[in-house]
């Protein structure tokens, strides 16, 4: 039947391809504890709306983004933008994102400085004149502390029939790639970049099949390049413009730092709630007892506003040890003192639980919260006839599935 063998060419993924490159991305810049961000080749904005997401270490403050087509540039702009959310809940930390309509063959003086540059995606769109001026720019000229690079790997297409991989009628997964490389043809590209210019590589890779040969490897492969020179001159030393779209400023909290009193009555606001929340004993041990008053310290954390007056982790254990009404007993939990009574206060637990849920929804980017995302969808797969747009990192789909073989989603 035709529905029949239109799924023998579908190919699951689970997690699905955009949210497992975005989140290797995401943590390797968490890793290197960069502050601002290069999206090259940026599209509608689909990497940058993710690393929009607040880090608790290091934070992004600067991200800016590149696009040959404006109009793509022009959605990624809107895709950027604040939510209502974000000036309820402000960042902790200021954050400015510029996009620019160019092409990558070029070098503008206002990406000089920029600690990573992410390339996801794109190298594969590129036509060969353009491409090789890719390490001439990025590499020996904007010169980032880390470069991430990613791009199909053709001897995956193994697993989609209907490419024909291996015959003289084969086609690319894209109609728009101008190439897709093997890994050896991968590696080859990125070593003669990396020699030239003095920066390390590694390779891996995301997205396997469960059963699937490991000799065919990953479907989309990656490139790490990190400088090992990073005092060495930029070697152009003339410069083109790209056209500067827009600039995104985000609200963030710039109060006055609050004494130490302040903090502790906003502390002791939301411990009344903590310490008397309802707990599912059916999971406790027989030899174990609940203690309502004792309180990991990630749970405060965990709120919002909480952060916002202490800004790290150490300064609330600072706080919580300048007050009698704790005890430390490691830097993980507390024993609170006091005894807090909800009678007077219940009309408030609703401030308390917007805090929480909230937040959670900005801090990670595996949380789930998003009013655009479908938590009911449990099976992910690539086909060439799904999009998905993201906006600040969550996904609203069109359809149920990833989209073009994973690499139109990025």
């Amino acid at each position: 039947m035709e529905g029949e063998e239109e799924d023998k060419n579908l190919v699951y993924f689970d997690p699905p391809l955009w949210r497992q490159r975005r989140s290797f991305v995401n943590e390797v810049l968490r890793e290197s504890k960069v502050t601002s961000v290069v999206d090259f080749g940026c599209g509608e904005g689909s990497l940058l709306s993710f690393l929009i997401q607040p880090f608790e270490e290091s934070p992004i403050t600067r991200l800016a983004g590149v696009d040959i087509n404006r109009e793509i540039a022009e959605q990624a702009v809107e895709n950027c933008r604040p939510w209502d959310h974000d000036v309820e809940f402000l960042r902790l930390t200021p954050l400015t994102v510029d996009i620019y309509q160019g092409s990558i063959d070029i070098a503008d003086k206002r990406f000089l400085g920029f600690d990573a540059l992410v390339c996801m995606e794109v190298v594969e769109h590129v036509d060969p004149p353009v491409l090789d001026k890719f390490f001439d720019i990025v590499l020996g000229t904007y010169k980032p502390k880390i470069v991430i690079v990613t791009t199909p790997n053709v001897e995956f297409n193994v697993y989609f029939p209907q490419l024909k991989y291996g015959t003289p009628e084969a086609t690319l997964r894209i109609e728009d790639h101008r190439f897709e490389w093997t890994r050896k043809e991968f590696q080859e590209w990125g070593n003669s970049g990396a020699k030239k210019y003095n920066y390390s590589v590694e390779y891996t890779g995301v997205g396997k099949l469960k059963y699937g040969d490991p000799a065919v490897g990953n479907v989309t492969q990656i490139a790490i390049f990190r400088d090992l020179n990073p005092s060495s001159k930029p070697l152009l030393s003339s410069f083109d413009t790209y056209e500067h779209i827009e600039k995104i400023d985000f609200p963030y909290y710039n109060e006055p730092d609050k004494s130490y009193e302040e903090i502790l009555e906003t502390i002791h606001y939301y411990l009344q709630f903590l310490c008397n929340r309802i707990i599912d004993t059916t999971n406790i041990k027989n030899d174990q007892q609940h203690e309502p008053n004792r309180i990991k310290i990630e749970e405060i954390w965990d709120i919002h506003r909480i952060r916002q007056l202490c800004k790290t982790k150490d300064k609330l254990r600072d706080v919580l040890r300048s007050s009698s009404d704790f005890t430390l007993l490691n830097d993980e939990e507390i024993i609170v003192h006091r005894e807090y009574h909800l009678d007077s206060y219940d009309h408030q637990e609703e401030d308390y639980d917007d805090y929480d849920d909230d937040y959670e929804y900005h801090g990670g980017d595996e949380i789930l919260s998003s009013p655009n995302y479908n938590n009911d969808d449990q099976n992910w797969v690539t086909t060439t006839t799904n999009t998905a747009i993201t906006t600040n990192g969550w996904p609203d789909y069109i359809g149920d599935y990833d989209s073009g073989w994973g690499d139109e989603g990025k």
